[in-house]
């Protein structure tokens, strides 16, 4: 009997040590769970902040940029930081006597808007009530959406790596899901000609996604599995939330613009600046070798100085590859400039071209074909202009606009809804010309806007444009290699050879006193239709130097038949000499003029 029962006794020590053994495996259990748990909800916490943290950077620069103050990097980190640091133990304070409740969310952005208001203050130099409380205000909302989102994800993904298989799966095609979303968001919000008025536009994308991403992961929180099975369902009604809440932000955020109404093109004041260029030069990197390195440039523009009023039009012509395009190219922005100014009614060019400058400056291009959109209609393409600068999108106020400017290039109702392989060159041109002044502008490029048409075309167009000039004082930059045609429409012409400007002035002075050996040649090659003057005086020999190697001096040496010409043109580089007044050459020697004779230079000075 003692026996058994020193069997049972044993036995039940065994069953209670061994549950024992279950609870404390258990209970280490079960600190390692609110552990993990723990340290996963912090470290979800502190990796937020940090993205937080760079995404406000961003923010924080961008709304100073739009308010025209001090973009820098250092400014926006130095703020970001202090929210940071203010941000990390607010919560914490927050969660441990408050509690984890939403209500309170309010509370932290009050707080950290008004004690960051100040920093902003302080590090931006504005004013505390209208400008730095609201700047925070804007920021501190965006980064509250941002937030919003990065911890929808960042559960998920923390409930992904924590549930089974099929958990796993079911937040891989939310996270799928996420990419739909916000790529229908994005899609419908750019569409449409009137958003492209509204600058933040991608401020409605983001309060759309956030709406429909919160709709979304309140779903997969709750049953990930059921959210698995009705996947279509849950992808189409969050996409209809988000798609709502876009349209009615794009309905708010169109009636914030104004729009341009449509007005007859105005009358400019003759003979005031309207583009000032100096020094200008342009050069094209030459890259090569493996490692794909810069070993020189072209000089296309090399220091060219020149202006244009209303009602002027300024002729620059030379060779092909002068550079006359590259200088049309930097005024429009299509090119980076070396150094130099260009300045348009006293203001300088920016790097990235505004509206406001794309609607003053057009340009008309040389092939009518290539400037043309061979599915649109005439009325369409003189249209582009209204809807996309000016913002006029009724049909009605259109179609009455290109009525009118068709009625300025000399064109008819009819043409308005026909294709452009229905037009000849010259009436392609006027349409080109239609679409430049639809914008009302004050300057217009024309390259070589007359080189592709017949002589009889030519002119009709030469006549339109002086026309036009006349009426309204538009500013004209024309560039061409044709010198009759520089003579017919020209105020002063700019010869230029190889980025240089070789001769500037008057278009009488430059044709009947040419004094440039190039300039002369130029002019001695026009073909005349005289039968007793069949005389060629100056033969332009040889081809035009290499602009990536140009030759030492004047770069005009090889080629110049001059009787000036010295060994000293092979070495020393030209200097400015003034003919008379508004008339000047680059050259090395004093020329022979055609009207004055020998020309002797007193302090880069010509005298007679």
């Amino acid at each position: 009997m003692e026996t058994e029962e020193l069997k049972a006794e044993l036995d039940k020590n065994r069953v209670l040590n061994l549950l024992g053994s279950f609870a404390e495996v258990g209970l280490v259990l079960e600190i390692s769970i609110i552990f993990i748990i723990i340290s996963s909800g912090f470290g979800i916490f502190l990796i937020s902040n940090i993205i937080l943290f760079f995404i406000g950077k961003a923010f924080t620069r961008w709304y100073a940029r739009k308010k025209e103050l001090d973009d820098s990097n250092r400014k926006a980190y130095n703020v970001n930081l202090i929210w940071l640091m203010i941000n990390i133990p607010l919560e914490f304070l927050i969660f441990f006597f408050l509690g984890n409740s939403i209500i309170f969310v309010p509370l932290r952005i009050a707080i950290e808007i008004i004690i960051l208001s100040v920093v902003v203050m302080n590090f931006y130099n504005i004013n505390f009530l209208k400008e730095s409380l609201l700047f925070t205000t804007i920021v501190q909302v965006l980064l509250y959406l941002v937030a919003i989102n990065i911890g929808i994800i960042l559960n998920v993904i923390l409930i992904m790596f924590t549930g089974s298989e099929r958990v796993f799966g079911a937040g891989i095609m939310f996270l799928f899901c996420v990419i739909i979303i916000l790529g229908i968001t994005i899609f419908y919000v750019s569409w449409g000609n009137k958003i492209q008025f509204v600058k933040d536009k991608y401020i409605i994308v983001l309060i759309a996604v956030t709406i429909g991403l919160s709709y979304m992961g309140e779903l997969f929180y709750s049953q990930p599995m059921v959210f698995m099975r009705n996947y279509t369902t849950n992808v189409l009604l969050t996409a209809i939330i988000s798609i709502i809440v876009a349209k009615v932000g794009k309905i708010l955020f169109q009636r914030t613009v104004t729009y341009e109404e449509y007005r007859d093109v105005i009358t400019l004041e003759k003979d005031k600046l309207l583009l000032d260029i100096k020094d200008l030069k342009v050069y094209y990197p030459l890259i090569g070798g493996m490692l794909k390195r810069q070993f020189g440039s072209v000089k296309a523009v090399d220091g060219v100085s020149f202006y244009i009023n209303t009602g002027e039009t300024v002729g620059l012509v030379g060779e092909s590859g002068c550079g006359k395009t590259t200088v049309a190219n930097a005024i429009l922005g299509l090119v980076t400039k070396e150094s130099g100014e260009i300045n348009f009614s006293d203001e300088p060019i920016p790097n990235n071209y505004t509206k406001h400058l794309r609607k003053k400056i057009q340009i008309v291009f040389q092939d009518p074909d290539a400037s043309l959109n061979p599915r649109m209609k005439v009325v369409n393409i003189i249209a582009e202009p209204l809807i996309n600068l000016l913002g006029i999108t009724k049909k009605y106020d259109i179609r009455t606009r290109v009525l009118e400017l068709l009625d300025e290039v000399s064109l008819k109702r009819e043409h308005m809804d026909r294709f452009p392989h229905e037009f000849s060159g010259g009436q392609k041109q006027r349409i080109i010309i239609a679409r430049a002044l639809a914008s009302n502008p004050e300057l217009i490029i024309l390259d070589e806007p007359t080189s592709a048409l017949d002589v009889s075309v030519q002119a009709q167009i030469l006549n339109l444009l002086k026309k036009l000039q006349k009426t309204y004082n538009y500013g004209f930059l024309f560039i061409t290699h044709n010198l009759s045609v520089v003579n017919h429409i020209a105020d002063r012409v700019a010869v230029m050879y190889l980025g240089k400007f070789v001769e500037v002035g008057e278009t009488d002075q430059i044709f009947s006193n040419p004094t440039h050996p190039y300039t002369q040649a130029l002019l001695a090659s026009r073909i005349e239709l005289d039968p007793t003057n069949k005389e060629i005086s100056f033969v332009i020999k040889g081809e035009v130097p290499s602009p990536i190697t140009p030759p030492p001096g004047c770069h005009f040496n090889p080629r110049c038949v001059s009787d000036a010409r010295t060994k000293e043109c092979e070495f020393e580089l030209p200097h400015q000499i003034k003919i008379e007044e508004g008339h000047y050459i680059w050259c090395v020697n004093p020329p022979v003029s055609k009207n004055k004779g020998d020309i002797k230079i007193k302090d880069n000075v010509a005298i007679e």
